[in-house]
């Protein structure tokens, strides 16, 4: 395999990189090397790539993700300066991405432009996608018009745009992962000690913020502080780089602590995330074992098809990497971490969700989601890179066994438990759209389709390259970034009509639905009874956004909070007169109003 080193970070990026064929050299136009069109070029595909993200989400107008969303923003109000209020599930969780946040809720009090607004947060910020993989791809020698395509077909895929319409941590996590891995890859490659310090910087922050935005950034986390710990032994880089990023490192842990500390100290009876607790717990049991390695294959094939078969490509790619002196340093220690990070929140995701009866607990999406940016752009350097047809097929070939032996287990481990199991297409966005290429409708699962459509996509991308043979090996790999682009942007699309937008139009009643039936005013503070519906109990933390809201037993021994002025109470008995929902209410409190329709019963104090 061709060796896949990084741009000499001492020497500016020529115009004709190291991967180049005299073919390819000619084959972008002589004005793309123009210094101003590369600058020119990003800007411009980062308004477009926010313009498409917004023109998906226009209609988003209040949390639908229960409660992971409403989490996410009561820390965020918080953080602006709004009134507390309780938090879903009485658990502070990393409130990194909250921050990022915060300022939409500065601007207004009104939920829905609030919501809005975070929308258009996120776009900003899933956005950076772009440039990121442009300069991760540069670092991996691919030329400048090549980088572009793949990037922009980077930032289309459906992982990455997804959860980008949605109020959850997982909209920055792949551009600081792409920042951690191009921080790691400047500090191990040769360089001046300034431009090596600044590297290691990089990446330390990004692990950090990581690990301030989400639970999984305690895996980047510790394999960020095992590289540093290693080179300082081995003399990897130089002593006062690494030194530089183990601090900030250290500065970012100690941070994310305190911020946590805080969080606990203005919300009444919230308490740390139990995650972590819950992974080593499982894991320690020896009866779970079973149940943990089906969910580990089940998030590895997950990833492997939701990437087209590319991942599983980056996969062989990178274990050879690790043990092959024909690398470079830093690519070494990239490919370490990042299969390490693959199989790491693989495990740690299969021993820490709950035993929710659900599919997709199995066959999870969104935590590894992170990496398929980083996937996605390696499969594209080793295609423009390797020459030989020889290469390239074994290349296929590997990483298909892969992905069908994933498959192959998890059939035979899983397959009896889907009847058993919730189809919840929320959870299930990218293999759904991938059966349903095949012919099958979006209402059920099918591993077997998926995997077939998958790999039918990866042999596309592999002729195509083989169709350049060696002379026109940039041309072919371009052609392929077009061809994903296409794929990935249909596929966001079609994705969003199926699964964002259904599911944001269901959701209506649980969001400003229940707001206006129930008359809720500014400024009401509201308890709510723990036998209403759950999902409004989770969206109310966040739409009374000028008040705020508690969950009591009221039907039993709880009394109302002393501030609230408003309570909401189930009915379901269709006869029953309003007044029965509450039949031990306090004194001064009324029935307002009789939502039947809906079985509950909103009363007023005074």
């Amino acid at each position: 395999m061709t060796r896949v080193a990084p741009l000499s970070p001492a020497e500016p990026e020529s115009d004709r990189t190291a991967g180049d064929s005299p073919a390819d050299s000619r084959t972008p136009a002589g004005w793309w090397h123009a210094r101003w069109v590369v600058p020119s070029a990003l800007a411009l595909g980062y308004v477009l790539n926010v313009l498409f993200r917004l023109s998906l989400v226009t209609k988003q107008d209040y949390p639908v993700v229960s409660p992971d969303e409403s989490m996410y923003l009561v820390m965020a109000r918080i953080l602006a300066g709004r009134p507390t209020t309780e938090i879903p599930g009485d658990q502070v969780i990393p409130a990194g991405y909250s921050l990022l946040i915060s300022p939409a809720l500065r601007i207004t009090e009104d939920p829905v432009y609030g919501y809005h607004l975070i929308m258009g947060i996120n776009a900003l910020i899933s956005c950076l996608v772009l440039p990121m993989a442009y300069w991760a791809l540069r670092r991996l020698n691919v030329s400048k018009l090549v980088s572009y395509i793949a990037a922009t077909a980077t930032a289309l895929v459906p992982p990455v745009v997804f959860y980008s319409q949605f109020a959850m941590a997982d909209t920055p996590l792949p551009v600081l992962v792409l920042a951690w891995l191009i921080g790691l890859h400047g500090l191990f490659s040769e360089g001046s000690k300034k431009r090596r310090i600044r590297f290691g910087l990089l990446g330390a922050f990004a692990a950090g913020y990581c690990l301030l935005t989400h639970d999984r950034g305690g895996v980047i986390i510790a394999l960020t502080g095992v590289v540093l710990l290693a080179a300082l032994v081995f003399k990897w880089a130089p002593r006062i780089a690494t030194a530089s990023a183990l601090g900030v490192l250290a500065v970012m842990f100690v941070g994310k602590q305190l911020m946590t500390t805080w969080m606990i100290s203005r919300i009444d009876g919230a308490h740390p995330s139990e995650v972590g607790n819950a992974v080593f717990q499982t894991l320690e049991n020896t009866r779970l074992l079973r149940r943990t390695i089906m969910r580990m294959i089940g998030h590895l094939w997950y990833f492997m098809t939701s990437t087209w078969g590319l991942g599983a490509l980056t996969v062989v790619v990178c274990v050879y990497a690790v043990f092959s002196a024909r690398f470079t340093l830093a690519n070494r220690v990239v490919s370490f971490v990042m299969v390490a990070l693959l199989g790491g929140i693989a495990l740690a995701a299969a021993a820490g969700l709950p035993n929710d009866h659900r599919i997709d607990t199995i066959v999870y999406a969104r935590y590894l989601s992170l990496l398929v940016p980083v996937y996605l752009l390696v499969a594209v350097a080793v295609l423009y890179h390797v020459r030989g047809w020889k290469k390239i097929v074994a290349l296929g070939a590997a990483a298909s066994l892969l992905t069908l032996a994933l498959t192959a287990a998890l059939l035979h481990m899983a397959s009896q438990q889907w009847s058993k199991s919730w189809f919840i297409l929320w959870g299930l966005p990218d293999v759904t759209f991938l059966s349903s290429l095949s012919g099958e409708d979006w209402g059920s699962f099918h591993a077997a389709r998926t995997t077939t459509v998958a790999l039918a996509a990866l042999a596309l991308v592999l002729v195509l390259r083989l169709l350049g043979g060696s002379r026109r090996a940039a041309l072919a790999t371009g052609a392929i970034g077009v061809a994903l682009a296409v794929f990935a942007g249909t596929a966001t699309v079609v994705i969003t009509d199926h699964v964002t937008k259904p599911n944001s139009a269901w959701r209506y009643g649980d969001g400003t639905g229940f707001i206006e039936k129930a008359g809720i005013r500014p400024g009401d503070r509201l308890v709510m009874d723990k036998g209403f519906r759950w999902e409004i109990r989770m969206t109310m933390a966040y739409q009374v956004l000028d008040g705020r809201i508690w969950t009591r037993s009221l039907i039993k021994t709880d009394t109302p909070p002393a501030e609230a002025n408003v309570a909401v109470l189930a009915l379901f008995e269709e006869k029953a007169e309003a007044k029965d929902s509450w039949r031990n209410a306090p004194a001064g409190w009324h029935v307002d109003r009789h939502v039947r329709e809906d079985h509950y019963v909103i009363w007023r104090r005074g």
